[in-house]
């Protein structure tokens, strides 16, 4: 089974159509079973960055879930519209499922908004999201692949530097490892970056999906100007991840990094390469 993971579109701050396009046929090219979008889909929540983020999911050739980031909340010089209805032209123009999902017999995916109107640029997860977390994961059988979407990040990552994470980032955590999460898919910094992590008390093991910005200008150190997406290809005895970067001289994606995790990593060390 292939999922592709996508962030940071950022429509109203594209690095360049031809990325867009060159994404959108390297998506159809991939043939995934389900395309992740971890949110940023506009730069500023204008209705016609908006419509524009509509039209690339319409052109996708997969089922799409999708969670909102920040920038998709209204802006603060709508101060009302963002604490009342942070999120209207959001549900308005992409969905008004704020906790999407996806089932099969190989993959549990969740999707949760961390994204509201009294943040600036950190998130949270409200209690009762951590509550349907619980409810979701334990509906799903023992050997299902267990992800997780959001799109601010729950916990520091070193390699990337000094950043934020969402409020109550433990609470969420260990509810996320009470239910056997296995993959927290995420992006918001702009940085490509795929880390295992324990969570402790429990010593629960899961891995941090970072995307960079898919089509946007907006990469930061060390990925300033560049633009990601991930492959992840879940297979019977293990799950790969590759990294893909994009080549504006060569008009399309390519290998940047890979990432095996094995089916059995909760019960023995990460095996990463």
């Amino acid at each position: 089974m292939i999922l592709i993971h996508l962030s940071d579109l950022h429509f109203g701050r594209l690095a360049s159509r031809a990325v867009v396009e060159d994404l959108q046929e390297e998506v159809r090219r991939q043939a995934p079973d389900l395309v992740v979008i971890s949110g940023d889909l506009t730069q500023r929540a204008r209705p016609r960055q908006f419509r524009a983020a509509r039209a690339f999911l319409e052109a996708l050739p997969a089922p799409v879930l999708v969670v909102p980031g920040n920038h998709d909340v209204y802006p603060w010089w709508h101060p009302l519209s963002r604490l009342v209805r942070p999120l209207a032209r959001y549900r308005r123009y992409i969905s008004d499922n704020l906790r999407p999902s996806f089932v099969s017999d190989e993959v549990a995916v969740l999707g949760l908004n961390t994204a509201h109107g009294a943040t600036i640029k950190g998130g949270r997860l409200a209690a009762e999201d951590l509550a349907f977390l619980q409810t979701f994961f334990a509906a799903v059988p023992p050997a299902t692949v267990r992800v997780l979407v959001i799109h601010h990040h729950l916990m520091q990552l070193q390699a990337v530097g000094p950043h934020d994470v969402a409020r109550g980032a433990r609470q969420a955590l260990e509810a996320a490892a009470e239910a056997g999460v296995e993959f927290i898919l995420c992006g918001h910094l702009h940085v490509a970056h795929v880390e295992p992590a324990e969570v402790q008390p429990r010593g629960h093991r899961l891995v941090i999906v970072s995307a960079g910005t898919a089509t946007s200008s907006r990469g930061r150190s060390p990925h300033r100007n560049k633009n990601f997406y991930n492959v992840i290809r879940i297979e019977r005895e293990a799950v790969q991840i590759e990294e893909r970067c994009y080549e504006p001289t060569l008009r399309r994606f390519v290998g940047f990094r890979e990432h095996r995790f094995e089916r059995t990593y909760l019960s023995s060390k990460f095996r990463c390469a």
